[in-house]
C-alpha cells in the first residue's frame, strides 16, 4: 500500500490546499517528515489563500518557532479569525515570548477592532496581568482611550473589573478619566458608583500616589479636582490640572469652584497652580455670585489676595455678598473694616480701583468711619478723589462716626475744613452730625463739631428739631449756650481772635 509520504510534492500541496489551518497544524504535529517537506510552501499557501489562520493556531498553542517563521513569511498579523487577531489570541492564551514577537512587528495595528469593538487593549484588561496591560500600553502606536462597546474606554473596563493596578497603569499612560461612554458616564463617575475607596483616591490624588485615603466628600466625588483641592494634595491638583477638557468654572454641590475652595482652604500654592492654568478664570463665581478675590478679602487671606491681584483681568471693584447674610460689599469695603491698613494700601494701589463706590448705603470711607478706624479713615483721606460727603446718596461719614461715638474720627473729618460738608444730614431723618451729637448728650462731640468754621447750628431735622432743642434735656445747662446762635458766634470770634 503506497504511503502518502511517497507522493510528489505537487500532489501533496494540492491535498494540503484543501485543508484549513487547524488541519495543517494537526498535520505538522502528527507527521514531522511530511510537514518538513511541505514547508515553506504550505505556509505561503495559507498566508496567501487562507488569511494566515495558521498563525492564529500557532499563537493559541504558544508555538514560538512557528509564529516566528510565519511572520518571517509575511503572515498577516492583523488578520481576523473567528473575531480575533493573532495578538488578541496571544493576550488570552500565549506566553510573553509570543506576545513580544507580535508587539515588535512594525506592521501590527494595535488599535484594530473586531465587530464587537474589542481591541488588543480590551483583551489585555479582560484576560491579562499588569505586565501584559503595560506591554500593550507601551506600544508606540497604541491609543489609550480608544472607544469600545458602549463607547467605553479601557479605563471604564478597568473600573468595572475593579482592577486598581490596571486603573493606575491607564492613568499613568494618560487615559482621560473624564471621557464619557454612550450613557454619558465617565470612568470617574463609574468609579464613584462602584465605590472602591482606593480606586477613588487614585483618581483624586493621581496614579502615582503612595497612600490611599478615603474620599473626604462622597457627594462631590464626581468632581475630582474639587476633591483634590479639599484634600490639599499638591501632586493631586497638579495631576488633575493636566487632564483634558477641564472646566475650572464648574461648581460642586455646595456651589464652589476649585479656585473658591483653594481660597477657603487658604492654600496659596493651590491657588497659584489653578491660576497658572490657561483656562483659569480669576473672576469665576460661586453659587452666591462671589469671586475668589471677594472671598479672599472677606476672609482676610492677604497672601492669596496679593496673588489674585497679580492677575491682569482681576475685577477689583466686584460687588459681592449677595446670597449671604452679610450686606453686599466690595473688597475695598472689606479692607475698610480692618484695624490695619495692609490690605487697604494694596487695594488702593490697583489701577482703576473705585474709591467712592456706594454699596448697601456705604462707601469705603463711611464703613471705616462707622467702625471708628482712624488709621483707615486717614489712609482714605490721603487719596485724591475720595468723597467724604454723602451727597444725598448715603448717610455722611461724619454722621456715622458721631452716631457710634468715634470722637477721633470726627476730629479727623472736621480737620478737613471746606472739604467736609459739616451741615449735611442723614438721608432718612435729615439729622446733621450736630443734631446727632446733641441728642446723644455728648458734649465733647458737640464741641468738636462746632470747631468747623462752616457749622450751621440752626438746621433742623424732619421733626423740625434743631440741635438746641435736642440738647435741652441731655447737655448740662451751662453748656447749652454753645448751641445758641449768638453763643456759637461769640465762640467762633474768640477762636478767630486767638
Amino acid at each position: 500500500m503506497p504511503n502518502i509520504r511517497d507522493l510528489p510534492n505537487e500532489l501533496l500541496l494540492w491535498i494540503v490546499s484543501h485543508l484549513d489551518g487547524s488541519a495543517l497544524f494537526a498535520l505538522a504535529k502528527s507527521c514531522k517528515d511530511l510537514d518538513f517537506r511541505l514547508q515553506p510552501s504550505t505556509w505561503k499557501y495559507n498566508i496567501r489563500f487562507q488569511n494566515s489562520n495558521l498563525l492564529h493556531l500557532a499563537v493559541k498553542y504558544d508555538n514560538v518557532g512557528l509564529v516566528d517563521a510565519l511572520l518571517q513569511h509575511n503572515a498577516n498579523i492583523n488578520a481576523f479569525y473567528r473575531g480575533k487577531t493573532p495578538l488578541m489570541r496571544a493576550l488570552k492564551y500565549s506566553s510573553a515570548a509570543v506576545r513580544e514577537l507580535l508587539l515588535n512587528r512594525r506592521d501590527l495595528d494595535i488599535n484594530i477592532q473586531n465587530q464587537a469593538r474589542d481591541s488588543a487593549l480590551s483583551y489585555a484588561i479582560h484576560y491579562g496581568s499588569s505586565s501584559i496591560v503595560k506591554s500593550v500600553l507601551e506600544h508606540r502606536a497604541g491609543s489609550v482611550d480608544i472607544k469600545h462597546r458602549y463607547g467605553r474606554t479601557a479605563l471604564h473596563l478597568a473600573v468595572f473589573t475593579g482592577r486598581i493596578g490596571f486603573v493606575q497603569l491607564l492613568l499613568l499612560s494618560g487615559s482621560d478619566p473624564n471621557l464619557e461612554d454612550d450613557s454619558g458616564q465617565s470612568a470617574w463617575s463609574w468609579a464613584c458608583r462602584i465605590n472602591i475607596p482606593a480606586m477613588k483616591i487614585m483618581f483624586i490624588n493621581g496614579p502615582d500616589c503612595e497612600v490611599y485615603l478615603g474620599a473626604r466628600n462622597a457627594q462631590d466625588s464626581e468632581l475630582p479636582l474639587h476633591e483634590a483641592v479639599l484634600h490639599g494634595s499638591i501632586d493631586a491638583v497638579k495631576w488633575r490640572l493636566r487632564q483634558k477638557d477641564l472646566n475650572l468654572d464648574i461648581q460642586d454641590r455646595k456651589g464652589y469652584t476649585p479656585l473658591h475652595l483653594a481660597v477657603q482652604s487658604r492654600s496659596l500654592e493651590v491657588v497659584d497652580l489653578i491660576l497658572s492654568h490657561p483656562l483659569a478664570n480669576v473672576n469665576c463665581k460661586d453659587k452666591d455670585g462671589n469671586t475668589p478675590l471677594w472671598l479672599s478679602t472677606y476672609s482676610s487671606c492677604d497672601e492669596i489676595t496679593e496673588r489674585l491681584l497679580a492677575e491682569k483681568d482681576i475685577d477689583v471693584n466686584f460687588v459681592g455678598g449677595r446670597g449671604r447674610l452679610e450686606a453686599p460689599s466690595t473688597s475695598l469695603h472689606h479692607a475698610a473694616t480692618r484695624l490695619d491698613t495692609i490690605l487697604l494700601r494694596r487695594l488702593l494701589a490697583v489701577p482703576g480701583i473705585a474709591l467712592n463706590l456706594c454699596v448697601a448705603d456705604h462707601s469705603p470711607i463711611s464703613v471705616a468711619a462707622y467702625h471708628g478706624h482712624v488709621k483707615t479713615v486717614a489712609c482714605l483721606l490721603s487719596m485724591e478723589g475720595v468723597e467724604i460727603n454723602g451727597r444725598g446718596l448715603i448717610d455722611p461719614s461724619i454722621c456715622r462716626a458721631v452716631s457710634h461715638g468715634h470722637l477721633d474720627v470726627v476730629r479727623l473729618l472736621v480737620q478737613q475744613g471746606a472739604r467736609l460738608n459739616v451741615n449735611e444730614s442723614t438721608v432718612a431723618t435729615h439729622d446733621t452730625a450736630l443734631c446727632i451729637a446733641a441728642r446723644g448728650g455728648d458734649l465733647e462731640m458737640v464741641r468738636e463739631i462746632l470747631r468747623h468754621g462752616r457749622i450751621d447750628v440752626n438746621l433742623r431735622n424732619q421733626w423740625f428739631e434743631d440741635p438746641l432743642m435736642l440738647a435741652f434735656e441731655e447737655i448740662p445747662g451751662s453748656s447749652k449756650g454753645l448751641l445758641h446762635p449768638e453763643g456759637h458766634s461769640k465762640q467762633n470770634l474768640r477762636r478767630q481772635h486767638h
